[in-house]
C-alpha cells in the first residue's frame, strides 16, 4: 500500500509530462544576405525572462510586448550564425504571436548579413541550462538546396553547406525526432502500457503463475495466448497512429487538437480503469486500434508543426514515424519483461495491477480535466 500511495502522490508531477520543450528556426540563405523567422514557445520564454509580470499564471500580449528587449537580448544571446569563422550580423524584428499544435509561440523575423563565404556554422545554446529536453528544430535554404537539423544539449552546432548534404543524415534527425517524441509523450506511453497491463498480467484470465515458456501443455499455451495477445495490441495500435499520422500531416483529414488532446486524455484515463476492472472485456486490440487513430493525430501535429518544404516532407514524415516505432518497440521490449518478473506471484501480480491502474487513470483523468 505504500507503494500505491507513493504512485497516487506522484501523478500531479506526472500529468505535466505532456509539455514539449521545442523551437522552430526557419533560415533562408541568398549569396550574403540571411532572413529567417525564429519561433519561440511563450512558456519557455516565460522560464527564461520572466514574462507573467503580474504574476496572475497567465502571459498577455502587453507583458510579452513589455519585455520585448528582453527577448529580444536573450534570443540573440542564445544563438550564434558565421561563415569562414566570420561572425554574421544577426537582427530580430518586432515580434508577432502564433499558435501551433504544440501551444502559442512568440514569432521573432531575423535578418543579417554574412560576410564570410562558404559553409554557414550555427551554435545554439538557448534553454539547454532551464530544460534538457529542449530541440531546436532547424531548416535552412540555400538556392534550391534545402536542408534540416535538430539541436539539442548533445548536438548544439551544425554546418549547412550545399556540397554536403547527406539525404540519409537529415532523415535520420527525424527518426532519432520520433523515438525521442514518443519518449517523452507520457499519454501515448501510458496508454501503450495501459493496454498492455491486462494481456501480460492477467494471462487471459489464468491465475497461474507468470513465467516465460514454462513447461505443461497448459503453461505453454498460456504463454502463446499471450504473446499473440501483445503482437495483436503492438500492431493494431502501430497500423491504427500510422494511418492518422500520414492523414493528418498531409492535410487530408484535419482535427481541432484540443478534441485530439482530450480523446487522448480520455483513452489513458478508460484503459487505466481497465486494469483495475475489464470494461473491455478481452477487446485489447480492438480498443488500440480505435484509440491508436486518435494518437496518430496526436504525432501529426509534431510534424505540421515544422512547416517543412516539400522537398523534404515525405521523407521526413516517414522516417519521423519509423522513429515512433523503433520507440515503441523499445517501450514494449523493457515493459512485457519487467511486468513477467512482477507478477512471478499471485500478491505482487494484485499489487502491480493496484499501483498502475490507481496511477494511469489519476495522469488520465488529470489530463481530461486540464485539456477540456
Amino acid at each position: 500500500m505504500r507503494a500505491v500511495w507513493m504512485m497516487i502522490l506522484l501523478i500531479p508531477s506526472l500529468s505535466f509530462g505532456h509539455s514539449l520543450s521545442d523551437s522552430y528556426l526557419s533560415v533562408v540563405l541568398d549569396d550574403n544576405r540571411v532572413r529567417g523567422e525564429w519561433l519561440i514557445a511563450v512558456r519557455d520564454l516565460e522560464l527564461a525572462v520572466g514574462l507573467d509580470r503580474n504574476a496572475d499564471g497567465s502571459v498577455t500580449w502587453g507583458e510579452i510586448l513589455e519585455r520585448q528587449s528582453q527577448i529580444e537580448n536573450h534570443a540573440l544571446s542564445h544563438i550564434a550564425l558565421s561563415r569562414s569563422d566570420v561572425a554574421c550580423d544577426l537582427t530580430l524584428e518586432a515580434p508577432m504571436l502564433e499558435e501551433l499544435n504544440s501551444g502559442v509561440f512568440v514569432h521573432l523575423p531575423l535578418s543579417g548579413v554574412c560576410s564570410g563565404d562558404g559553409a554557414l556554422h550555427l551554435t545554439y545554446n538557448l534553454q539547454f541550462d532551464i530544460d534538457s529536453s529542449h530541440r531546436s528544430i532547424v531548416t535552412l535554404k540555400q538556392g534550391e538546396e534545402v536542408q534540416s537539423a535538430i539541436l539539442s544539449p548533445s548536438t548544439r552546432s551544425a554546418e549547412f553547406s550545399p556540397s554536403s548534404v547527406s539525404v540519409f543524415e537529415q532523415y535520420r534527425t527525424f527518426v532519432l525526432e520520433g523515438v525521442w517524441h514518443i519518449w517523452i509523450g507520457l499519454d501515448h506511453i501510458l496508454f501503450l502500457v495501459a493496454i498492455l497491463v491486462p494481456v501480460v498480467v492477467r494471462r487471459h484470465g489464468t491465475d497461474a503463475p507468470a513465467g516465460w515458456l514454462q513447461s505443461g501443455r497448459s503453461s505453454r499455451w498460456s504463454d502463446f495466448t499471450m504473446v499473440t495477445g501483445i503482437l495483436k495490441v503492438v500492431t493494431a495500435f502501430t497500423v491504427a497512429h500510422s494511418i492518422t499520422l500520414v492523414l493528418a500531416t498531409l492535410g487530408w483529414i484535419v482535427l481541432p487538437t484540443r478534441l485530439v488532446e482530450s480523446v487522448i486524455a480520455l483513452s489513458v484515463a478508460l484503459s487505466g480503469i481497465n486494469i483495475l476492472y475489464p470494461i473491455f472485456r478481452g477487446h485489447q486490440w480492438q480498443i488500440a486500434f480505435a484509440f491508436g487513430l486518435v494518437h496518430g493525430f496526436g504525432f501529426a501535429g509534431v510534424l505540421a508543426d515544422l512547416s517543412l518544404p516539400t522537398q523534404l516532407f515525405i521523407g521526413s514524415l516517414l522516417s519521423f514515424n519509423i522513429g515512433v516505432e523503433i520507440g515503441q518497440l523499445a517501450i514494449v521490449l523493457v515493459l512485457v519483461p519487467t511486468l513477467l518478473i512482477l507478477t512471478n506471484a499471485v500478491l505482487t501480480r494484485r499489487l502491480t495491477e493496484a499501483v498502475a491502474g490507481i496511477a494511469i487513470t489519476g495522469c488520465g483523468l488529470l489530463w481530461v480535466a486540464e485539456r477540456y
